[in-house]
């Protein structure tokens, strides 16, 4: 007897209903829809997830590039860029220093 891969759920079902035998195909099939199910509402729930954090993140680089707008005056194309492509950490970095900075480069420099 072999050991069947998980990633081929679609293989493995049918051998576990020969396996249990036609009494057990009904409780089989529940489980295996139930588990199908499962995985599908995971996926959604991530990527749920990531979609809200990318939108919180969207709003702290838009946030973070009117204050500087604000404080400093037009950007640059080249900072506009670097900012939209900053991950959550170097935001957050930027978005303390924009107060006090005294000049833009001072606001976006990395510590």
């Amino acid at each position: 007897m072999s050991i069947a891969d998980p990633r081929e759920p679609d293989k493995l079902l049918p051998r576990l209903l020969v396996a249990a035998g036609p009494d057990a195909e009904e409780e089989i099939v529940t489980i295996a829809d139930y588990l199908r199910e499962e995985g599908r509402l995971a996926g959604e729930r991530e990527g749920r997830l990531a979609g809200e954090r990318e939108g919180r993140l969207e709003g702290q680089r838009s946030t973070l590039l009117k204050q500087l707008r604000l404080r400093f005056g037009e950007l640059p194309q080249p900072i506009e860029a670097r900012i939209r492509a900053a991950d959550a950490v170097q935001i957050d970095g930027w978005t303390e220093r924009v107060l006090t900075a005294p000049t833009l480069d001072d606001a976006l420099a990395e510590r």
